[in-house]
């Protein structure tokens, strides 16, 4: 089954449907690329207006002028009466759809979709170049910014004024000439504090120009002919805040007291703790959760530590695990023996709080990076094949505990050989971390994001049924498609096709996978840049 759209209604944006017809309707051969870059630009803002309102249809439509205009903005196609007509048509369905009653979306949808967007983050940029300033809007807004632009240093310091944002971006040849690049930065920074970022663009590399820039505050230095997707990643470094998960420690005592000491003092050192009475349940726990660390006691009854950790072992999903042993043995032969047997480290009690909060979380920061290079794809940071699909398994032997659901989304860039034969291998590169990090910013955190292989991703979606999920994933769709890819060989644009499988219409974690990637060669075989719902018989 392919995605389809529900019937929307659009009055409120009847007008602006009005005004992109008539500016279309009054434009023959000789349009300026200005003029044209103008109706793009209206077509956006239309789709994004009417998405947000609900009007799905017409949103998706806009959408479509949008690309469709984009070729000939950028004077890369000339215009042609035969162009013209199928626009004209275009619009004329455009009129027809906004006098349609508009369908509430469904709860569920509402309910994924919110979760997964990050808060929008303002930036406002200083370009005097009203093309690029444009330019740079359009194709930044799609990677989840909210731009704001600005011709002059006045009229930035003025919506600088209004609320302070989370970055900006200002060339380094200012219309005011009176004023250095230092002085302008300092004004800035006045009104949006000292710890602002402070983006440069300029078309000199040279180190004079640099150390300008450095000693004027600058936090990164982009060069002309402005690279969109480096300038994303600097804004991203800049802006997002790199929140650690709390480390999972789980604590194997048979004595509740002692559990409940160490538990306290781990927790008030901002640690996650699960604390496991019974030893035979400490599979069962690791199952549940994944853990960073697990402390142990040597001596319980019915099972030493030792033992325990050599069952803890025999798991190979367990097996960089640090285990750290806390016990009254002083003996340092029996220690190692410990250790030798899977232990990693030996605390002897009685211990500081202070001297038990660093030596666990020496350990479990340690285990946390080394288990992220072997877990994750070198190219994107996400998780690797390998671990995609164990994490697959785990989900759907989860949501089977609890009796939930779950999705799976194979994602494969349509026409992938042709980008690396035409622009080049890290121009492929390129466009693969591009759709790793709109999949990373787009999903919802309780999402896992794999690189199944070359230019396939696969999704895993927990608590969402088919329907909720391949909505998620063709809101992504649609953004990846929206964003321009630059080379050499000039500007160009890149679309996915994606299939979607769910548990519990699939049995199990190896029938969801080959679901998915049926439905992913139908979405293909229907003529790609869709998403597909998986069709059991």
């Amino acid at each position: 089954m392919i995605i389809g759209d529900v019937d929307t209604v659009a009055s409120p944006v009847l007008a602006p449907v009005r005004q992109l017809q008539d500016g279309w309707a009054g434009l023959d051969e000789a349009a300026s690329l200005e003029t044209l870059r103008a109706l793009q630009r209206q077509a956006c803002a239309l789709s994004e207006s009417a998405a947000e309102h609900g009007y799905r249809k017409v949103a998706d439509l806009a959408g479509i002028i949008d690309v469709m205009l984009a070729p000939l903005a950028e004077g890369e196609e000339t215009f042609t009466r035969e162009f013209k007509d199928i626009l004209r048509d275009y619009l004329e369905a455009l009129v027809k759809l906004s006098a349609e009653t508009p369908c509430a979306p469904r709860p569920e949808v509402v309910e994924a979709v919110g979760a997964q967007a990050r808060r929008s983050l303002r930036v406002l940029i200083l370009e005097a170049e009203e093309t690029l300033a444009d330019e740079l809007s359009h194709q930044i807004a799609h990677f989840g910014y909210s731009i704001e632009t600005a011709a002059t240093l006045d009229e930035l310091l003025a919506l600088l004024a209004e609320e302070t944002p989370e970055a900006v971006v200002m060339d380094v040849l200012l219309p005011e000439e009176e004023l250095s690049l230092s002085e302008a930065a300092q004004r800035v920074r006045e009104l949006g504090g000292e710890d602002l970022p402070l983006l440069f663009l300029t078309e000199r590399g040279d180190i004079e120009s640099r150390l300008r820039a450095a000693r004027a505050g600058a936090d990164a230095y982009v060069l002309k002919p402005v690279d969109v997707h480096e300038l994303v990643d600097q804004l991203d470094k800049l802006t997002t805040e790199q929140e650690k998960d709390p480390f999972h420690i789980v604590i194997v005592e048979d004595s509740s007291t002692q559990a409940i000491y160490y538990s306290t003092i781990l927790k008030r050192a901002g640690m996650h703790t699960t604390v496991v009475n019974d030893s035979i349940r400490v599979l069962e726990v690791l199952d549940e959760a994944a853990a960073d660390l697990i402390l142990m006691d040597m001596y319980m009854p019915g099972c030493s530590g030792t033992e325990l950790a050599t069952v803890i072992r025999q798991v190979p999903r367990y097996a960089s695990i640090p285990i750290v042993f806390l016990s009254a043995e002083t003996q340092l032969e029996r220690q190692l023996d410990a250790m030798s047997l899977g232990g990693d480290d030996f605390l002897t009690k009685p211990i500081s709080p202070a001297h038990l909060i660093r030596s666990v979380a020496i350990r479990a920061e340690r285990a946390r990076i080394l288990r992220s290079l072997m877990l994750t794809d070198n190219l994107t940071g996400l998780l690797n094949h390998t671990s995609i699909k164990e994490q697959l398994h785990n989900e759907v032997a989860r949501a089977a505990r609890r009796g939930g659901t779950l999705s799976f989304a194979m994602i494969d860039i349509d026409h992938f050989k042709s980008v690396n034969d035409t622009h080049g291998h890290p121009v492929g590169d390129r466009v693969i971390k591009t759709l790793a990090r709109v999949l990373q910013q787009r999903l919802r955190k309780t999402d896992y994001i794999g690189r199944y292989g070359g230019e396939e991703f696969a999704v895993i979606l927990p608590d969402a049924d088919a329907p909720t999920a391949a909505a998620i994933v063709d809101q992504v769709r649609k953004s990846f498609g929206k964003i321009r890819q630059f080379s050499s060989e000039g500007v160009f644009a890149c679309s996915f096709s994606a299939g979607v499988a769910s548990f519990p219409d699939c049995p199990d974690a190896v029938e969801v996978a080959l679901e998915a990637d049926k439905a992913l060669y139908a979405a293909k075989h229907a003529g790609r840049n869709t998403v597909s719902i998986a069709v059991r018989d």
